[in-house]
């Protein structure tokens, strides 16, 4: 216990500032969340009928109750940047402030391995990491059922990213990475500087992948006859949107234009036509249609995604624990 409490001390010590900045901004993200969740759950217990539309002259609950919608899914965005920002600010210094203080040599002569030395520094970030960000997993569910009243949030898209544990898998990802910079470039201020251009651009082209991984698994919902889109269940993810020709064959708008489909008119059950003599002469080119992915699909998903972030973590851990291996501090 001793030896645990002392390499949790010499941890929190070598990165306090960072720690505290990130323990305070997640501890009042996560306790709105629950403010906003609560505020919005007692009105809706007080006030039934503002808010399905049975009740008259609830103009100013149902203000209320949109403000706090409003702030509240813009709170969210603190979830979904929450697990990078603390991926730069404690991984990338981690290894970069021992080069760049000249004190990593003596803690690798003094170590049996730097192996170890790395693993036991990685730990304890690891291990806040896990704990600050699967607080604000759980809290940005909890306000994500307030806004979604009725809504089953475990097979919703609504929010994908911004609540639920992909929040951690995509902290520890990020962790990772700033850990790799910052051994790679031993100096604080351009590790972390390095760290979030390159976290960026990792995540950014995770997610392109998975969408495209997604168009290819994904359903079509077409607009019917009497106007809205049919067979869109709720809480789908629309991929993208596009036009149906008259034999069933589905493009992407991108597609349709490639392939010389110009549209110029839509009538109100969203049929195309080329021109507006096509239109009367009844000629359709086709109909209006959206890309999408079943809310039922949604703990796939998140489970496909939160693997990816994991895989790339830990491939980051592997290159930084082959970097630490081999490098001279300089």
């Amino acid at each position: 216990m001793r030896a645990v409490l002392a390499w949790a001390r010499v941890s929190y010590r070598q990165q306090r500032w960072e720690l505290i900045l990130v323990v305070l901004g997640t501890a009042l993200t996560a306790a709105a969340m629950l403010w906003f969740a609560a505020e919005l759950r007692g009105l809706a217990t007080a006030h039934p009928g503002c808010l399905d539309g049975s009740a008259s002259g609830c103009e100013a609950i149902a203000d209320r109750v949109d403000d706090l919608q409003t702030m509240g899914a813009r709170l969210l965005i603190l979830s979904f940047a929450a697990p990078f920002g603390m991926g730069v600010l404690l991984g990338a210094p981690l290894v970069a402030r021992e080069i760049d203080g000249r004190t990593a040599q003596l803690a690798w002569t003094l170590s049996r391995s730097r192996t170890g030395w790395l693993l036991r520094r990685i730990a304890f970030m690891v291990l806040l990491t896990v704990v600050l960000l699967g607080a604000l997993a759980i809290t940005s569910e909890i306000l994500a059922a307030a806004l979604q009243p009725g809504a089953d949030m475990g097979h919703d898209f609504t929010w994908i990213g911004r609540r639920g544990w992909l929040i951690v898998a995509r902290g520890l990802g990020a962790l990772m990475i700033g850990l790799l910079v910052g051994s790679l470039i031993g100096r604080v201020l351009p590790a972390i500087l390095a760290t979030a251009l390159v976290v960026a651009l990792t995540f950014t082209g995770a997610s392109l992948l998975q969408d495209r991984w997604l168009a290819g698994e994904a359903q079509v919902a077409r607009f019917g006859v009497d106007g809205p889109v049919q067979g869109l269940p709720a809480g789908s993810l629309v991929l993208d949107t596009g036009l149906q020709t008259p034999d069933g064959t589905s493009y992407t708008w991108q597609e349709a234009q490639d392939r010389g489909f110009a549209v110029t008119v839509i009538d109100e059950q969203g049929r195309q036509y080329a021109s507006d003599a096509d239109m009367r002469a009844g000629r359709v080119l086709g109909v209006d249609i959206e890309f999408f992915v079943q809310g039922t699909r949604y703990p796939e998903v998140v489970t496909r995604a939160a693997v990816v972030a994991l895989g790339i973590g830990a491939a980051a851990l592997l290159l930084a624990i082959l970097v630490v291996r081999r490098r001279r501090p300089v």
